[in-house]
């Protein structure tokens, strides 16, 4: 009896090697586009954590970095700036508060891969509007994703541009059918979100 207990015991253990079972834990880190999102069905795994709030600006994720480090993840995903840009925020304010929540998780995770997700387009009712919000957009990104490069050789930090995957070219608005309400991501846009990513969190 205490034979076949102990071949058990291995096989699952052989198993969950060979089906890449592991405990590390993969921590999405945003505001609403990463909280309304259910990663764990996106990437069916135990590992990952949710720690998109609604609302959050990168001042908000920089004062609760603290959560982030006990989870101890391997590899982070974030994506934040949208309510910055919204509220007014100037690239440069916002770039220098981006570059403070990167040299935190980089000194204090310092085996973490982190991947900078790229701010994506809105498509509200009016033109200008949208032309105002997503130039800045796209100006945000150009600075963080030069703020990424200054860490990239040494600290594993990777930009993943999907910005140009959410919006036509030649035009300056969200694909009508990636959001409900102009900035939220419907069904479709969290599954275009997935593709671009998936390489990286597999």
């Amino acid at each position: 009896m205490f034979k076949q207990a102990v071949i058990a015991f291995f096989i699952i253990i052989i198993m969950g090697v060979a089906s890449g079972s592991s405990n590390e834990k993969i921590v999405f880190l945003g505001d609403s586009l990463t909280a309304y999102a259910d990663w764990n069905e996106l990437f069916p795994s135990d590992n990952i954590i949710n720690r998109g709030i609604s609302g959050n600006t990168t001042q908000d994720i920089y004062n609760r970095l603290g959560a982030v480090i006990k989870d101890a993840p391997k590899k982070i995903f974030i994506m934040v700036g949208i309510n910055d840009i919204i509220r007014g925020k100037s690239v440069d304010d916002l770039t220098l508060t981006y570059n403070k929540i990167l040299k935190v998780l980089i000194n204090r995770l310092p085996n973490a891969d982190i991947y900078v997700i790229s701010v994506l387009p809105v498509n509200f009712s009016g033109d200008l509007y949208n032309l105002y919000v997503n130039t800045t957009v796209i100006a945000a990104n150009e600075r963080i994703k030069q703020s990424v490069k200054k860490h990239t050789k040494k600290d594993k930090v990777k930009f993943l541009d999907i910005y140009g995957t959410f919006t036509k070219s030649g035009t300056s608005g969200l694909i009508p059918m990636y959001t409900y309400d102009g900035i939220h991501l419907t069904h479709q846009g969290y599954l275009n979100w997935k593709q671009q990513i998936r390489p990286y969190v597999n």
